[in-house]
């Protein structure tokens, strides 16, 4: 018989109010690479409960070798569905989110582009994808993405298995 038992620690940190999940952090093995992985808004996940997305996220990061990860967003603020129409950037990004992605990003051996493709047909999220890729700029040699469209962890043809493609970076 053979018995296997893991710890995984989780850490989230949150807006004052709760609106906003600036960071989740899932460790489950501390020797190994760290990865961050950067979408699109939060959802359910917490420091106990976790949804389909970051359920898929440590499935495949575990099988690529990962450790742990770190996962942010270009909006903080917690929904279902990300409403534009309706919210200005200072109702969907909290104030230090900026802050806490260029930090992990910093800290974390691999950065990972998996926010799929809400930006090609909205000018404001192309804007702000923008604006998050150049505070990473710094970290352009470990930036990845999931296929070769950045893909979502929940698009159907990654959900079971991620191939990391590096990202290339615009150079205007």
């Amino acid at each position: 018989m053979l018995e296997e038992t893991t710890v995984i620690k989780s850490k989230a940190i949150f807006s004052d109010d709760k609106k906003h999940r600036l960071l989740l952090r899932r460790e489950w093995d501390k020797d190994k690479k760290s990865a961050m992985i950067v979408m699109i808004n939060p959802n359910t996940a917490d420091t106990l409960c976790m949804d389909l997305t970051t359920m898929l996220t440590l499935n495949n990061l575990s099988a690529l070798g990962f450790g742990s990860v770190n996962i942010v967003n270009l909006y903080s603020r917690i929904t279902g569905k990300l409403n534009l129409r309706f919210n200005s950037d200072d109702d969907l990004i909290a104030k230090d989110c900026d802050e806490i992605i260029q930090q992990y990003a910093a800290i974390s051996d691999a950065i990972i582009i998996a926010w799929g493709t809400v930006g090609k047909n909205t000018q404001r999220v192309r804007e702000r994808q923008k604006y998050v890729l150049n505070l990473m700029r710094p970290y352009a040699n470990k930036m990845y993405q999931i296929g070769k469209n950045a893909c979502h962890p929940l698009t159907p043809s990654v959900r079971s298995g991620w191939k990391l493609e590096p990202f290339e970076m615009e150079t205007n």
